[in-house]
């Protein structure tokens, strides 16, 4: 066993001439995002399963709503705080944890306040359930935010094995199962919206405090890592956005059916997409140690090296998955097309390097400038996309979005090195 594990290692070292990237490395700490993804990818695309069966298209379009809705009045926390925790950790202020974790709790008010206008107004105009669901969201959101910090504290331990376990299956798996007894129960949305941010902050809390004990963090605290963090979480305003506007704007212009059909459409690839975003949190550290001119040598391997791979993703996708839609959702085979047109979002996963140089160099200017051509983009074409072309054209936009802001990332990262040079 152990000559088998050398000639691995060393046909790892091999590749490194040709990939100029540290493959012992990346497998190590790859395997287990890959293995924790294979399980999280299971248990969504069987809870997903139970969604289709149990659950009304009406019901499930309403429920993803309110998540997106959710997730775009998060805007108003600090929604950079991981990275900046990550950063600050990497450089041995390992207190910034629990620091971040109370002051993220202090800024959240002015989100809870804006949740409880919100929840006032649907009261107001007797939306009872919206209402409701507005106030168990103002409610735990701020907790989730800040007990899953832990997960960056592991990142920038790079103890990718905790990582994988405690925050991708732990975290996913125990909430999914929460929802599927749910849906053994009832059907309304507000119960799903309720088990969805109590599980998950409960789950949370428990696996914050195991790494608390695990690893007793020294009290050193990082005095700019709140500074940083609020100009992250201002260029995040936009992604936030752009990244849940499409639910909102299908479930108004075209109704909760067709969220539903567009949600399963994007289930498959954007469970697919976690390894690659795994892939940012091995490079994250690495870049941390490394000089510009060493992250400048293999960057173009990089890059090809995710263009190979997105290609052989998106071409395996589109065979499979009349397949995979007959078999697991025979209920959503109109999602079947939009579904095949989609995984073309990977192209732009390419840029995923020059993004994580871009954060952890601080270059918070070019974060600026490709947030908000980003967002322009985005915001343009989903609104034309939607109202001339439907769930088509709201497919295309997203697509061809994600590519141009990967373009661009790409150029940034050009520019930020040239200026280093």
């Amino acid at each position: 066993m152990e000559v088998l594990k050398n000639k691995g290692i060393n046909g790892l070292r091999y590749l490194e001439r040709y990939t100029k990237t540290d493959m012992v490395y990346l497998v190590k700490g790859g395997f287990w995002s890959i293995f924790s993804q294979i399980i999280v990818t299971v248990s969504t695309l069987l809870l997903a399963m139970a969604f289709a069966y149990f659950i009304s298209k009406e019901t499930y379009g309403q429920y993803k709503f309110i998540l997106s809705l959710a997730n775009i009045l998060g805007v108003f926390t600090l929604t950079g705080l991981g990275t900046a925790v990550m950063k600050s950790v990497t450089g041995g202020f390992e207190g910034t944890l629990n620091d971040i974790f109370w002051k993220n709790i202090k800024w959240s008010v002015l989100f809870f306040l804006v949740i409880l206008g919100i929840s006032i107004y649907y009261f107001v105009n007797e939306n009872i359930s919206l209402a409701i669901s507005m106030l168990v969201v103002g409610s735990f959101s701020p907790f989730i935010a800040s007990t899953n910090l832990y997960n960056s504290f592991l990142v920038a331990k790079k103890d990718f094995k905790r990582s994988s376990i405690y925050f991708n299956l732990i975290g996913n798996v125990f909430p999914a199962f929460c929802l599927f007894i749910t849906m053994l129960i009832t059907n309304k949305p507000i119960w799903f919206v309720a088990v969805y941010f109590t599980s998950n902050t409960l789950i949370g809390l428990i696996l914050y405090l195991r790494v608390l004990k695990i690893y007793k963090p020294n009290d050193k605290v990082d005095s700019g890592a709140l500074g940083y963090s609020k100009h992250l979480s201002i260029i995040n305003i936009l992604g936030t956005i752009v990244d849940n506007i499409d639910q909102v704007l299908v479930f108004h212009y075209i109704g909760p059916a067709q969220l539903a059909i567009y949600n399963f459409a994007i289930a498959i690839p954007n469970q697919i997409k976690g390894p690659m975003k795994g892939l940012a949190s091995l490079i994250f550290p690495k870049f941390a140690e490394r000089s510009d001119k060493e992250i400048r040598h293999g960057m173009k391997n990089k890059y090809f090296l995710l263009f190979i791979s997105s290609i052989v993703i998106i071409i395996t996708y589109i065979v499979l998955a009349p397949y995979i839609f007959h078999i697991l959702f025979p209920k959503y085979t109109d999602s079947i097309f939009y579904s095949q047109i989609f995984v073309f979002y990977f192209l732009g996963m390419i840029s995923s390097p020059a993004e994580v140089y871009l954060i952890i160099r601080e270059r918070i200017k070019e974060q600026y400038i490709g947030t908000i051509l980003g967002t322009i983009i985005q915001i343009v074409l989903l609104f034309v996309g939607i109202l001339y072309w439907g769930l088509i054209g709201l497919v295309l936009a997203r697509v061809i979005t994600k590519i141009c802001w990967s373009t661009t990332n790409i150029l940034l990262y050009n520019r930020a090195s040239r200026e280093t040079t």
